[in-house]
C-alpha cells in the first residue's frame, strides 16, 4: 500500500506540475501575442479630436473615420472625442495616452505655433507622428463689395493706414501665415491690426459686418460663404491655382507678387512610446486609405491636395517648426529663452 500511495503521489505532483507548465506556456503565447499586436486592433480605437467640432482638425478627423468606415478597411468602431482647448489636449495626448495603442490624432501646423510662443513644451518630438495625410491652404477674403480687387490694394492700405485696415484670422494659429505672407510684402507686421477669432465662422462675420477689412484662413473653411457668394478670395497660398471652377480664377501669392507658397499640412499621430506593431498597423491602413474612392472624393469636396507621407515625415516637421519659430519671432511673440 505504501508503495502505492508513494506511486500516486508521484503522479499526483506530476500531473499539477504538467499544469503549472501548460499555464505558464499559454501566458508566455498570450503575451507574446499581446506583444507583436497579433489581435490587433482588438477594441474601438479612439480618434482623440484637438479642438471642437467644426474646425479644421475635426473636419479632417471625421474624413479619415468616416472613409475608414466606408470602405471597411477598419473592423472595430472609432469614436470621436472632440476637445475644447487644443494646447490642453495637446498635453494629454503626450501624457494620459502614453504607449497607448488604442489613440490616434491629428496634428497640423497649429502646434507648432504653440511651441514657438511657449503655450505648449511639446514638439512633434514628443508624440508619434504616423503620417502626413493632407494640406490646406489659405486664403485672404474680403466681403463681396469690397473695395479691394486684388491683394495688393489691400497691402496699399495696410502700408499706408494699418491703424484703419484692421484684419483678422481664425485664431492665432494662422499668425506664422500672416506674419510671412506680409513680411514677404514689405509690411511691417508688428504695425498690423490683427485680431484671432476662434474659427472660420467668426472671421467670416467680422468682414461680413464691417470691423474687418480681410480675413486670413484655411480655404476649406471659408468655401460656404464663397460657394454663396457672400465673401470673395484676393489670393490664396498654394503653389498653383485650384481646379474647382469657384476658385480657378483666385490667384496665387506668387501671381500676386509675394513671393510665398504656404501649406498647412494635417498629419495624423499617436502618443509617445507607440507599440511598434499599433504603428506597423495605422502606416498599413493609412497606405490603403488614400487610395480609395471616398478618400479621393473627400480630397475634392475640401479642396484638399494629398500630401500622404511616411518616410522623411520628422525631417519636414523639423524643417516647418525653424519657420515657423523664425517667423513667430520676428512677431515679437517667441517664448521666452
Amino acid at each position: 500500500m505504501r508503495k502505492v500511495c508513494k506511486k500516486k503521489g508521484i503522479q499526483l505532483v506530476s500531473l499539477a506540475s504538467m499544469f503549472l507548465v501548460f499555464g505558464f506556456t499559454i501566458l508566455i503565447v498570450v503575451s507574446a501575442l499581446a506583444a507583436s499586436g497579433a489581435d490587433y486592433p482588438a477594441k474601438p480605437v479612439l480618434f482623440y479630436c484637438l479642438s471642437t467640432p467644426g474646425s479644421g482638425f475635426d473636419t479632417t478627423t471625421r474624413a479619415i473615420v468616416n472613409a475608414l468606415t466606408k470602405e471597411k478597411l477598419v473592423k472595430v468602431p472609432m469614436p470621436i472625442e472632440n476637445a475644447s482647448n487644443a494646447t490642453q489636449a495637446l498635453a494629454l495626448s503626450v501624457t494620459r495616452y502614453k504607449g497607448d495603442p488604442y489613440m490616434v490624432s491629428v496634428q497640423s501646423i497649429s502646434g507648432m505655433m504653440r511651441y514657438a510662443t511657449g503655450a505648449t513644451p511639446y514638439t512633434h518630438k514628443d508624440f508619434t507622428p504616423l503620417a502626413g495625410l493632407v494640406s490646406t491652404y489659405y486664403g485672404v477674403a474680403v466681403r463681396m463689395d469690397s473695395p479691394y480687387k486684388t491683394i495688393g490694394d489691400l497691402v496699399k492700405d495696410l502700408k499706408e493706414k494699418p491703424e484703419k485696415t484692421p484684419i483678422c484670422g481664425g485664431g492665432s494659429d494662422d499668425r506664422p501665415f500672416y506674419g510671412a505672407m506680409f513680411m514677404k510684402a514689405g509690411l511691417d507686421i508688428t504695425k498690423v491690426v490683427y485680431v484671432a477669432y476662434s474659427g472660420g465662422a467668426e472671421t467670416s462675420m467680422a468682414i461680413m459686418e464691417g470691423s474687418s477689412k480681410a480675413a486670413i484662413n484655411s480655404v476649406d473653411e471659408q468655401m460656404p460663404l464663397i460657394e454663396g457668394k457672400k465673401i470673395r478670395l484676393l489670393a490664396v497660398s498654394s503653389a498653383k491655382r485650384y481646379t474647382n471652377p469657384i476658385l480657378k480664377d483666385v490667384p496665387t501669392l506668387k501671381e500676386s507678387g509675394i513671393d510665398l507658397e504656404w501649406a498647412n499640412m494635417r498629419y495624423a499621430f499617436a502618443g509617445p512610446e507607440y507599440p511598434d506593431y499599433a504603428k506597423k498597423y495605422w502606416l498599413d491602413i493609412f497606405a490603403k486609405m488614400v487610395k480609395t474612392p471616398t478618400w479621393k472624393q473627400t480630397l475634392t469636396r475640401y479642396n484638399w491636395d494629398d500630401s500622404f507621407q511616411v518616410e522623411g515625415l520628422n525631417d519636414v516637421l523639423d524643417k516647418k517648426q525653424a519657420v515657423v519659430t523664425e517667423v513667430i519671432t520676428k512677431l515679437g511673440m517667441a517664448k521666452k529663452q
